[in-house]
């Protein structure tokens, strides 16, 4: 007599809007999504480059482009290529326009549910126009994901989403990246007594003489390193000059910015706070996994940081900028504190890598037990 064989059937998502690069936390639940017992989720994105698609693993079905001023056409055509799948998640502004149409035709297609992954930590670009089309956009859809409490207070006042259907989940943070060469910056190489601290040029232009002028205050063996475009590289070189801090600087203009290769750095700087209704900073999703400290502006984003590092997240107050000047003195003179900072965000990606939330979440909105770990 022939062996049973059981058969598990695969559970096809549709991913829309994700961007793995501007929005890592996408990229990361959609491979922590992956790592299910029977390896069940198909996983489809269509909006991604096919670079993107090649290096998650995605298949990349054909599906209309995510025009945000999209007509009920585009609109209807996307939602007619969401049959025949159990779920659709879209992400960020990206995928709105999926979300629309899913509203607008999913109860003539009979669609299946919808969840949208907002990607704003605070704050809402846009007037009465834009409330409109967001309460539009999200009237039938099963499920908008908050990053935090703050976020999902903003959505229920602007959007008219809440109860059952708003909820919160702290995104998905990657897993530890192997420790980059010393000369993994092209143009740089790291000595083995030095320390650096990262920082994106432009955030740091508009008013760089805080932390520039601070720099003769630390040890000898700490680089302030730059990263930006070659106008705003060569600024700041000359603004290091002015303050005879020169020996100090090293700049790059190959990377987007430090946190690319989070691994080489002792302290990351950000200095600029997300302007209104931006999506989330990618430094602390990656720099979080790979265990380096970070001195940020903007207060919201204390929420997607373990509590070590809230004492070094800083507000839009007049002087912000110093105390974050004097926050990076102090840390580069304190090396057993960077250690606990260090440790505190390794521990906290690293609790938040494996999306239990989110698969929770998914599993109650679609009744699939296979969703869970």
């Amino acid at each position: 007599m022939a062996k049973k064989i059981t058969v598990y059937r695969k559970l096809r998502i549709l991913h829309l809007g994700l961007d793995p690069v501007a929005a890592p936390w996408s990229g990361d639940l959609i491979r922590a999504l992956s790592g299910g017992r029977f390896q069940f989720v198909e996983h489809h994105a269509p909006s991604a480059s096919d670079d993107i698609a090649s290096r998650l693993q995605l298949y990349r079905p054909d599906f209309p482009p995510l025009d945000q001023g999209a007509g009920p056409g585009k609109l209807n055509r996307m939602a007619r290529k969401m049959r025949g799948y159990e779920m659709i998640m879209t992400h960020g502004e990206a995928g709105f326009p999926a979300a629309l149409a899913h509203s607008l035709f999913s109860e003539a297609l009979k669609l299946p549910p919808l969840i949208h992954h907002h990607h704003a930590l605070q704050g809402f670009a846009g007037g009465a126009v834009k409330r409109f089309k967001r309460r539009l956009g999200f009237a039938r859809t099963q499920a908008v994901i908050a990053p935090t409490p703050a976020a999902a207070n903003e959505i229920a006042k602007n959007w008219d989403v809440g109860g059952k259907r708003l909820r919160i989940a702290l995104p998905v943070f990657g897993r530890a990246p192997k420790s980059p060469r010393p000369d993994a910056i092209p143009g740089l190489m790291k000595r083995r007594d030095e320390a650096w601290i990262g920082v994106r040029a432009a955030d740091l232009l508009p008013d760089a003489d805080p932390i520039l002028r601070r720099l003769r205050d630390l040890g000898d063996e700490w680089r302030l390193v730059a990263f930006g475009s070659k106008e705003e590289t060569v600024q700041i070189a000359s603004l290091c000059a002015k303050m005879e801090v020169a020996d100090r600087l090293l700049t790059s203009q190959r990377l987007a910015g430090p946190e690319d290769m989070a691994g080489l750095f002792d302290l990351l700087l950000s200095p600029a706070s997300p302007p209104k209704g931006a999506e989330m900073p990618r430094m602390p999703f990656l720099a979080a996994p790979a265990g380096v400290p970070m001195i940020a502006a903007g207060s919201e984003i204390a929420a997607i940081l373990p509590p070590e590092q809230h004492d070094y997240v800083f507000g839009n107050a007049s002087g912000h900028l110093g105390a974050m000047a004097e926050a990076m003195v102090v840390l580069a003179r304190d090396e057993v504190q960077r250690k606990r900072l260090a440790r505190a965000m390794a521990d906290f990606a690293a609790k938040h890598s494996d999306a239990a939330d989110h698969r929770a979440l998914l599993g109650e909105m679609t009744g699939d037990d296979r969703l869970y770990p």
